[in-house]
């Protein structure tokens, strides 16, 4: 199968005085750019508190894209599970498969970060064992008829999904993971892996290697079929390296934007750290009234190509070039970030020059 491309709807909100609306309406363009170009698919971020990502909900913006799409997959996510009751996880999944039959998955998490967990009063210790026992649940719910639940963070007696998904045996699943070792966990449950780099963006080559050989090599130990594999990747397409690299600058403030978020050492961390399982750390004072502070690394734009898995801020022959690389590591699905910052004509018309010279050299 072909290396398939998919668009993210990340709602960066790094200019607050901006009516949010902007980026709302950013955001329906790309789902609709997406539609007409022949993106396969869509993932929808969500966070809450904040403006690095300032969508409250993924399940809600799916059932607007949606109600827009014909054919697009649409895949909320990812959707931390510990914030969420799952019986209603569940219930809302069965009807966005409803609103596109087929087309519809979810992508789930335990979360990479303690801010808004620390305000609706999930306990760090807990973030774990309160998503792995929802997701047992989530499984359960869509696929048997009644399900009962007596576990340490959620019990219930028998309950059925009303209505139940169309699609069998369930919508699909795509498990969040950043490390070899939450690789290796979805490769046990033959399910579907999602990732990015452990700390959001300038990922030196070799780690997405590593972290799929992990994977792999789960799969063949663990006997289970394995999953599609998708990978997100910061790009940008120009005719020309100039104008390919003509917004780095506001990629590399949603590095710094998440950077803050998750307080982690980043590209100068050793190869391990970057695959290892991100603690949470100490709650931290970096918001105010929504705003978060981002942190000021700096990092050079020269050799990014040479450099760097992600950012692929390049022309379209060196884009094809790095992502047939993806296509023969095992990657199956490849998620653009296309906005982070930039004007949202200038987005749309990335995904038009990326459909127009890059997409075709990946048709079936």
């Amino acid at each position: 199968m072909a290396l398939k491309f998919w668009v993210t709807a990340p709602f960066f909100y790094p200019d607050m005085n901006r009516p949010w609306s902007e980026v709302l309406d950013c955001m329906i363009r790309i789902v609709d750019a997406a539609e007409e170009l022949g993106f396969e698919g869509i993932t929808i971020n969500e966070n809450q508190f904040q403006n690095y990502t300032c969508n409250p909900s993924a399940m809600m913006f799916a059932a607007v894209a949606a109600q827009r799409t014909k054919r697009l997959r649409i895949v909320p996510g990812v959707v931390v599970l510990p914030a969420y009751n799952p019986l209603l996880v569940a219930s809302e999944m069965a009807l966005l498969d409803h609103l596109a039959p087929g087309r519809t998955g979810i992508g789930v998490a335990r979360g990479g970060s303690r801010y808004a967990l620390d305000r609706i009063g999930v306990k760090p210790e807990n973030q774990r064992p309160m998503y792995e026992e929802a997701l047992s649940i989530i499984r359960r719910l869509l696929t048997e008829e009644e399900v009962s639940h007596e576990g340490d963070f959620y019990s219930f007696p028998p309950t059925t999904l009303v209505p139940k998904p169309i699609t069998q045996p369930h919508p699909e699943l795509w498990i969040a993971s950043q490390s070899a070792e939450g690789a290796r966990k979805v490769a046990q449950q033959g399910l579907n892996l999602i990732t990015a780099p452990n700390f959001g963006n300038f990922e030196p080559h070799g780690d997405l290697e590593a972290f799929l050989q992990a994977y792999d090599d789960e799969v063949r130990i663990s006997g289970k079929p394995r999953g599609e594999v998708m990978v997100l990747r910061h790009t940008w397409v120009g005719r020309t390296e100039e104008e390919a690299l003509e917004y780095f600058d506001d990629m590399l403030n949603e590095y710094n934007h998440y950077m803050a978020l998750v307080k982690g050492e980043g590209s100068n961390a050793t190869a391990e750290d970057r695959l290892t399982t991100r603690t949470l750390g100490e709650s931290r004072d970096f918001v105010t009234r929504g705003r978060m502070r981002p942190e000021q690394l700096s990092m050079p734009k020269e050799g990014l190509y040479e450099k760097y898995s992600d950012p692929v801020m390049t022309t379209p022959d060196k884009m094809i070039e790095r992502f047939k690389q993806f296509e023969a590591m095992g990657v199956d699905h490849l998620a653009c970030l296309i906005a982070t910052g930039m004007p949202a004509d200038a987005i749309v018309k990335n995904m038009e020059l990326m459909a127009e010279e890059v997409l075709p050299a990946f048709a079936d």
